[in-house]
């Protein structure tokens, strides 16, 4: 994957050399993203502020590329066109309700001498685990982060696939904020606390807050059980992925975060600073010599490796090593 995009770098180069100007770069993205802002009667003038936003990303995007120490790249995509308030719409945590410092303290670890734990792991092509999905204009990535691990779950009890309701909790659960942020195990206390998940079937997806809609009869599956890992311990999550499957964990993403295309991610703008976006790990490894986590988005498939990444593991990139928890279905 790497190569190929190497390649369509220097393809790219090669274009430019023989002509191909930021005019055709424009209409090629707005062809294959089929977009089209041409208003009447604004003269082009939204046309000229996305193209703007386009163009500077761009070149963003070819000299953090062009850099030969970086250890993942960069590549145009949907977002390449937003401005940062709209960006900020596809985040979701809000760092208030995070847990504090002395509790993260007292979690204890998992017992990791009785579990062997593998040299890597990967969940991406596990049955049971469902496939990406895309909160759109919502800041609702807690929720789907709280789902993820309780879908894997239901279906290794049960043996069939289950897809779960992101909108239920959107709608239904007061102690988290809707499309303006929430937190996972907070979302997980609710469903516990309120006889469980919907059918997602049964409640579709809207990217909006709306009225509660919820009624019993939606159930899908119930939490059984969830708690925290201890924070900044790779080896439990290791274990916590092994015993578990997929956990949720809490990130910081910062402007490079929207571009990523692949490679490891590792950039150290985001050290430090408070957490923003919830995500999955759904397994780990190694790639020339770099320990990472392979974490599950909820932007759709168009994004980084169809909708997956990697993080650099053991060094809290991100603040991914921070706020792990589990969760498990009944």
């Amino acid at each position: 994957m790497k190569i190929f995009f190497v390649l369509a770098a220097l393809a790219m180069a090669v274009s430019l050399v023989k002509g191909y100007s930021d005019e055709d770069a424009w209409r090629d993205y707005k062809r294959k993203y089929n977009l089209n802002y041409n208003i009447a009667g604004d003269n082009g003038k939204r046309d000229r502020a996305r193209k703007k936003n386009f163009l500077a990303q761009m070149e963003q995007i070819k000299r953090h590329n062009s850099k030969k120490d970086n250890g993942f790249f960069q590549e145009l995509n949907e977002f390449s066109v937003l401005g940062p308030w709209e960006k900020k719409r596809f985040l979701g945590v809000n760092a208030s309700m995070v847990p504090s410092a002395e509790f993260l303290k007292s979690i204890p670890v998992f017992d990791l001498q009785s579990r062997q734990l593998p040299p890597s792991l990967d969940y991406r092509f596990d049955r049971c685990l469902p496939p990406i999905r895309q909160q759109g204009w919502c800041g609702s990535c807690w929720a789907f982060t709280a789902i993820t691990p309780l879908e894997f779950s239901r279906c290794k009890i049960t043996g069939s696939p289950v897809m779960l309701s992101e909108q239920h909790l959107v709608d239904c659960d007061a102690t988290n904020n809707g499309c303006n942020g929430g937190w996972y195990v907070k979302a997980w206390d609710y469903l516990r606390s309120n006889g469980g998940f919907a059918r997602r079937q049964l409640y579709l997806y809207t990217a909006r807050k709306g009225p509660c809609r919820f009624r019993p009869s939606m159930v899908g599956a119930q939490v059984s059980t969830y708690g925290y890992v201890q924070s900044k311990n790779p080896a439990a999550m290791q274990s916590a992925l092994q015993q578990y499957g997929p956990i949720a964990v809490a990130i910081t993403v910062v402007p490079s975060f929207y571009s990523y295309g692949g490679g490891v991610y590792d950039d150290p703008a985001c050290d430090g600073k408070d957490v923003n976006h919830a995500v999955v790990i759904v397994g780990y490894g190694k790639l020339n010599g770099v320990d990472f986590w392979i974490f599950r988005n909820s932007w759709g498939t168009g994004w980084g490796l169809s909708g997956y990444g990697r993080i650099k593991r053991g060094e809290n990139k991100c603040n991914i090593e921070t706020y792990p928890a589990y969760a498990a279905a009944a």
